[in-house]
């Protein structure tokens, strides 16, 4: 087995600004640049002999397992993700280019830290998916979890229970007061519908002042009434704006599956018809399809 002069590479290594980690058959450290310390907290006599895998983030400690074994197999993987703990108990991404030299025994590895770039891309993803006003789903999320919710109820051959909320008088608020208190408005019903459903359930702002609520998996309809019925009560309560007070009701109408569609298209139709047959009874009510 060859031999590789490390004290000759450090001072080469310790120039760059990514971290370069050297380690051995058995998965220990055997060298780190002076990077490490900036990208990871740990000065490089805290990691050199203990196991490469103990600073892992432990939900990715399988897949990193998995590309170690790849690598040592003579298989190329240049480039991979993973998560690390740093030593102040943070989370970073790193994003790493690494090979396993056979003559030397030995991993060689390269790590990017790219933290920043993740935590920019979950907020663009974030934004993509959400209304900036109420922070509920959008209609393009509202569409991509209904789907999803649908793919679950048929696998379990479970019920999907889909309330289409459009509230009363609320083109008269945003005439009368103006648009600042329709917001105002607007984000206090979205405060008040997160309230009435539970985390597995999605509410969404489907567009101006209707709002959608998935609710998964309950089979009874006596249980999906009582909640759309403790929705329409929220609802129903005044709204206050410092001196302002306000009464608005909504118009519920409820679309099952499977009874009233397979589909998200066909769901939405017929919960929209049940909203609009509600107001036209003079609102204030819920409306199964």
């Amino acid at each position: 087995m060859k031999t590789i002069d490390l004290a000759a590479l450090r001072e080469v290594m310790d120039l760059m600004l990514d971290a370069v980690c050297v380690v051995d058959k058995s998965g220990c450290f055997v060298f780190v640049s002076a990077a490490f310390e900036d990208i990871f907290g740990y000065a490089p006599a805290e990691v050199i002999n203990k196991p490469m895998i103990d600073f892992v983030y432990p939900d990715d400690g399988l897949k990193t397992l998995k590309v170690v074994e790849t690598l040592m197999s003579g298989m190329h993987q240049r480039r991979f993700e993973n998560r690390w703990v740093r030593k102040d108990g943070n989370i970073v991404d790193i994003l790493w280019s690494a090979r396993w030299s056979e003559d030397h025994q030995l991993r060689i590895a390269i790590a990017h830290d790219i933290t920043e770039r993740k935590k920019m891309e979950q907020q663009l993803h974030y934004i993509a998916g959400h209304d900036p006003l109420t922070e509920l789903p959008n209609r393009a999320l509202l569409f991509e979890r209904l789907q999803t919710s649908l793919g679950l109820a048929r696998r379990e051959g479970a019920s999907l229970s889909l309330l289409f909320i459009d509230i009363d008088g609320f083109k008269h608020v945003n005439d009368s007061y103006g648009h600042l208190v329709g917001d105002k408005l607007l984000k206090s019903i979205a405060q008040r519908l997160r309230h009435c459903v539970r985390k597995s359930d999605t509410v969404g702002r489907f567009g101006g002042d209707e709002f959608l609520v998935v609710l998964n998996c309950i089979n009874s309809l006596e249980k999906v009434l009582v909640i759309a019925e403790n929705i329409r009560s929220e609802l129903d309560k005044p709204y206050r704006f410092d001196d302002l007070v306000l009464q608005l009701s909504p118009s519920i109408g409820m679309a099952r599956y499977p009874d009233d569609g397979d589909d998200e298209q066909q769901l939405i139709q017929h919960a929209d018809k049940a909203m609009y047959s509600a107001k036209n009874a003079g609102g204030n009510r819920v409306n199964v399809s």
